[in-house]
């Protein structure tokens, strides 16, 4: 049976097969002129009554497409209403539309896929209850997600609770809420930039960048560090971390942040670079050094890079107060251990004040493929510059800008 339809809009949800509506309209010669202007189709058919007196019609006609133009009337207003996109019409023009005529115009839903969010219709337009036009109509239904961006301590804890769900939702596990705290309520660098997707009240999208302190030319450098993304899996085929990401930096930008950087894994990585416009440096390796074996590397001056604040006390200060983790430095140089070796987070120059008799994990780039036998794992560092001053400039990448989670 029909169901009489008479609002703006449908959920997905609530659309059944059977549900039908209509539009009518009395065709006029004003319509058939506009419709021409629009569309370039000024066949004299419907423009010239001499021409069409003379054709098989006998009078002008309307064109075809013009009473299909009435199926998008109706996906657009009714079912399944604004915001729904065109994906198919097929169609068949069974009988001609004369000036005067009344057209009716009926959809009918066939099919309903929730998970792909296409909806496929029957579509029949009507002349005195005779089919002029008839086909098949195929609508696409985007998520319209309530969004909301924060930059604010306060107003994020709000949503702690259901930040922690989507976490172990989307990863199997729980967040350290520590950590969580750590990262975004301790850090003294300022508020982190956190976008939030919701359909109705269910969060279902997280992406978040949080303030980190570089050093250029003894000027600080205000920038932001990528963090966890989190898209529920039932949403993750249209596009919301790319739309949150874009969103974030938009506003990063705003506040005068000059520029996002993160260590992408190799899963994530072509998104970054390919959706993102992130430049990345996929050929870093972290490799397993004796402590005769890192006096043997070549020394590298860093003066003109871009490059960790560790001259700033409190962003040194917090960077090493991470929940679980025990940091020390070393003349030049911070260190953490890890799984009996360390792991030299923040390289100096000078290697000879490390102890002798332990082994040493350093981040290395591409410049150093002599020590590619020593790789314990591969390494992909990206950024994206909101300040085109800092263009060609070079990063001093260090393990202390990457192990925040």
């Amino acid at each position: 049976m029909s169901k009489s339809l008479v609002f703006n809009k449908i959920p997905l949800e609530e659309i059944e097969i059977g549900m039908s509506v209509s539009y009518s309209q009395t065709i006029t010669d004003s319509d058939i002129k506009s419709f021409a202007g629009l569309s370039g189709d000024r066949n004299p058919v419907h423009l010239d009554e001499n021409y069409a007196k003379n054709s098989r019609f006998k009078n002008r006609i309307a064109h075809g497409m013009m009473t299909a133009s009435y199926f998008s009337a109706l996906f657009g207003t009714k079912i399944p209403g604004e915001g729904c996109v065109y994906t198919h019409q097929s169609l068949n023009f069974k009988r001609p539309v004369y000036i005067n005529d009344t057209v009716e115009a009926i959809v009918t839903v066939t099919e309903v896929d929730i998970e792909k969010r296409k909806v496929r219709f029957k579509t029949v337009c009507k002349v005195d209850n005779k089919i002029v036009t008839d086909g098949e109509a195929e609508l696409y239904v985007p998520i319209e997600f309530k969004k909301i961006m924060i930059n604010d301590k306060n107003e994020l804890l709000k949503y702690k609770t259901q930040i922690l769900e989507l976490f172990e939702h989307s990863f199997g596990t729980q967040m350290d809420e520590k950590l969580w705290n750590w990262a975004y309520i301790d850090n003294p660098n300022g508020n982190p930039i956190i976008s939030l997707y919701f359909d109705d009240e269910r969060l279902v999208g997280h992406y978040a960048v949080i303030p980190i302190k570089f050093i250029h030319n003894q000027q600080n450098l205000n920038a932001v560090l990528s963090m966890t993304t989190m898209v529920d899996s039932t949403y993750r085929k249209y596009g919301v971390f790319i739309e949150q990401a874009n969103e974030v930096y938009h506003k990063a930008s705003e506040l005068g942040y000059k520029f996002v950087c993160g260590f992408p894994n190799k899963k994530s990585a072509p998104g970054f670079k390919k959706r993102l416009d992130w430049i990345l440096e996929e050929d870093l390796y972290v490799a397993n050094f004796s402590y005769d074996e890192l006096q043997q590397i070549e020394k590298k001056s860093y003066l003109n890079a871009i490059s960790f604040n560790t001259e700033d006390k409190e962003n040194l200060k917090w960077r090493l107060g991470k929940p679980n983790q025990n940091y020390f430095k070393k003349s030049n140089h911070i260190l953490k251990e890890f799984e009996g070796n360390f792991d030299i987070v923040f390289s100096g120059i000078d290697f000879t004040n490390l102890e002798r008799d332990k082994k040493y994990n350093l981040l290395l780039d591409h410049s150093l493929v002599e020590y590619l036998d020593k790789k314990e794992f591969d390494y992909i560092f990206g950024y994206r510059l909101f300040d085109a001053s800092l263009d060609g400039i070079e990063f001093k990448k260090d393990l202390i800008m990457s192990d925040v989670f």
